[in-house]
């Protein structure tokens, strides 16, 4: 086959254009310091920088939901001793109304203290987050105690919040007021009826029942700090596993900067290469001397 003048000019701009195409693809991935910047660039590539883009999006979720679970597990423990702390306080007035010494004006003031923090406890017990009452169980939107009744009320249920911290794992967050709370008003009513009756021998029988209100109350913050223990475990657990999964997917997806500098060197040299071997194969002809 005779090679003519213009096929080895064509075969030159044809390379020309393929190394020029390969140096900007190159310089595109430097510059953005993306290595896929289409799905055409590398399939494989592409469709795991996919799936390593959900799944860092599936823990920053999971993430979200135990920042949250451990906010409402945060408040609901400063209620609680709150909580405790008052009922502490409605002991040591107990104990103060079964001296046998005090008078009937005495136990009168102590009723008086005693109903302050029975209105007290209740009023902890409608603390809010958000919006959503932390101790009214599913029925968030719905004020757990009425205090227009003496014990305040229980409107709540005993229904469990969830929040979902891991695929397929799922965490209570709250503490219904029929299981930590109640049993408190209840305790504390019992206690003003008795300072009410002015009898010393029926006062003192009420510090079991302040007692045992107590150490319930105290369970129920028990179960609130392994609660804690565990979504901090579990947040740790899924920083750790986001960190690699964005390391995997920048190992899929990013440039590899020392290696395309390496190619993008090379890709030019072998330009550069072209153009002056170009520049000496396709010599002056004859019709442009006669020009």
């Amino acid at each position: 086959m005779r090679v003519t003048h213009g096929m080895l000019v064509d075969t030159l701009l044809k390379n020309l254009s393929g190394n020029l195409a390969r140096m900007e693809r190159v310089y595109q991935q430097i510059t953005s310091a993306r290595r896929i910047s289409r799905p055409s660039d590398d399939p494989v590539g592409t469709a795991t920088v996919l799936r390593l883009g959900s799944a860092a999006q599936e823990i920053e979720q999971y993430l979200a939901n135990v920042e949250q679970a451990r906010t409402w597990l945060d408040l609901t423990d400063q209620a609680l001793t709150t909580i405790g702390q008052s009922l502490q306080r409605a002991r040591e007035l107990v104990v103060q109304a079964a001296n046998d010494t005090l008078s009937a004006d005495d136990r009168q003031a102590i009723w008086q203290e005693l109903t302050a923090l029975q209105e007290q406890i209740a009023t902890t017990g409608n603390y809010a987050h958000a919006g959503r009452y932390l101790f009214a169980g599913s029925l968030t939107q719905t004020e757990p105690f009425d205090l227009s009744t003496d014990p305040p009320t229980y409107r709540g249920n005993s229904d469990q919040l969830q929040r979902l911290i891991d695929r397929g794992v799922t965490i209570d967050i709250n503490v219904t007021g029929d299981t930590a709370i109640v049993p408190v008003l209840t305790a504390i009513k019992q206690a003003r009826d008795a300072v009410a009756a002015n009898d010393p021998v029926v006062i003192r029988s009420q510090l079991a029942a302040i007692d045992a209100a107590h150490t319930q109350l105290l369970a129920a913050q028990a179960s609130v700090g392994a609660r804690v223990n565990r979504l901090e475990a579990q947040r740790d657990r899924l920083l750790d596993a986001h960190t690699s999964t964005l390391r995997l997917a920048s190992e899929a997806g990013d440039t590899d900067m020392a290696e395309a500098i390496t190619r993008f060197s090379k890709e030019e040299l072998t330009y550069r290469a072209a153009l002056q071997a170009g520049a000496r194969a396709i010599q002056p002809t004859l019709l442009d001397y006669l020009r």
